[in-house]
């Protein structure tokens, strides 16, 4: 009888741990704060270890805009130029586009910056896939360049950095594709059944997923009980240039150095950085698409932008996205050396100028210069 009892209780208690885990894969993504992820940009502890993560912000962002039935919307991608590093979320493009746009009559606009610190063009193709598969659309896109990335790959950096797995699934063919150039960078496709046990568990059972928000959460709760503030979210020193005395010697590291190159570039579909550019402006045939090329801060590296084969780079980005049906800005000598915090990224100041510039391009591509009357100069000019 006894035994029977420790039969029928475990069943009990089986059953009820089952439909605990079964209430919590089902309401998890109903209970989860996307603040926590996501707040004006992603969060980058969620996604650096475990970029599968991402698709945890994309679910929440999609039924955000299905909550709230959101029409209009933008779309910002890039490497950490438009992900607004070094500073905070609070000083990110998306904070001042919208904050921007509020102060001159325009509350509804919602920016989600959605790009990564170290994106590649190939990312930005793949998380267009995503975008598309979450039904988040692209209609109103931003994405930054920068010179860099033109530069010839010997052999890094690796085209797609983050997301190659993504495009493995989305693109096989693409994928294949540039596969030599992901594999010269130490990728490493693996088809061992422990990592494909991993990544369907990361993908499907929620309360896996979902431990970085549980655990933020619990944080937070924390730090109100104890009224401490909640830690800053930014990722380095975010202040003037002038004020690094060890800038000027990191710059000559091989790794800055080449970003600066003076070879003419391949402009062609050789070169990867043009093989996805193509793919990602025919993904974005009649959608409103602005690209920006970041500037150079060219008082620190005024012998670098100033070489003949510099100036004829850029000449040759110019011209090749100037036939594209896309809205082009290039910034360079645009921003005034004191608003950057080093040779790319810039300051607080900086990033709001920036974010002024691209409001007025989105504002004016979509045709709504009635605003500038209306809504006391949205779409005045810098």
């Amino acid at each position: 009888m006894a035994k029977g009892f420790i039969k029928a209780t475990s069943t009990i208690v089986i059953v009820c741990f089952m439909m605990y885990m079964l209430v919590l894969q089902l309401a998890l993504p109903y209970w989860a704060n996307l603040n926590f992820a996501y707040q004006y940009r992603i969060k980058y502890d969620f996604i650096v270890n475990e970029t599968v993560n991402l698709d945890v912000i994309l679910e929440q962002i999609a039924a955000q805009i299905k909550r709230e039935k959101l029409q209009d919307y933008l779309i910002v991608l890039g490497d950490s130029v438009a992900y607004s590093g070094p500073g905070p979320s609070s000083q990110s493009l998306a904070y001042y586009m919208e904050d921007i746009a509020r102060q001159r009559g325009w509350p509804d606009l919602r920016v989600y910056n959605l790009a990564m610190p170290a994106m590649q063009t190939g990312d930005i193709y793949t998380m267009l896939l995503k975008l598309e598969r979450h039904g988040i659309s692209s209609d109103h896109l931003i994405f930054n360049l920068i010179y860099a990335g033109f530069a010839e790959r010997n052999p890094d950096p690796s085209i797609v950095f983050w997301l190659q797995n993504d495009l493995k699934e989305l693109d096989p063919d693409t994928y294949q594709a540039v596969l030599p150039q992901l594999e010269s960078n130490n990728y490493k496709k693996s088809e061992r059944l422990q990592l494909k046990v991993h990544n369907y568990i990361v993908s499907h059972l929620n309360i896996y997923r979902y431990r970085y928000l549980l655990r933020k959460d619990l944080e937070k709760r924390y730090y109100q009980a104890c009224n401490i503030p909640l830690p800053d979210d930014s990722l380095g020193d975010a202040g003037i240039w002038t004020e690094k005395p060890g800038l000027n010697k990191m710059l000559q590291q091989q790794e800055y150095a080449k970003g600066f190159s003076a070879k003419s570039f391949d402009m062609s579909e050789k070169n990867p950085q043009i093989l996805f550019l193509n793919k990602i402006i025919a993904r974005q045939k009649n959608k409103q698409t602005i690209i920006f090329l970041a500037g150079i801060n060219d008082v620190l590296l005024r012998e670098k932008v100033r070489q003949p084969g510099y100036m004829q780079n850029l000449k040759l980005i110019d011209h090749y996205l100037a036939g594209k049906n896309v809205s082009y800005v290039n910034l360079q000598g645009r921003i005034d050396d004191s608003r950057f915090s080093d040779h790319v990224h810039l300051t607080a100041k900086g990033y709001q100028e920036l974010s002024k510039i691209l409001l007025d391009r989105y504002v004016n591509s979509r045709g709504l210069d009635y605003m500038d009357n209306r809504n006391n100069g949205l779409a005045e000019n810098i």
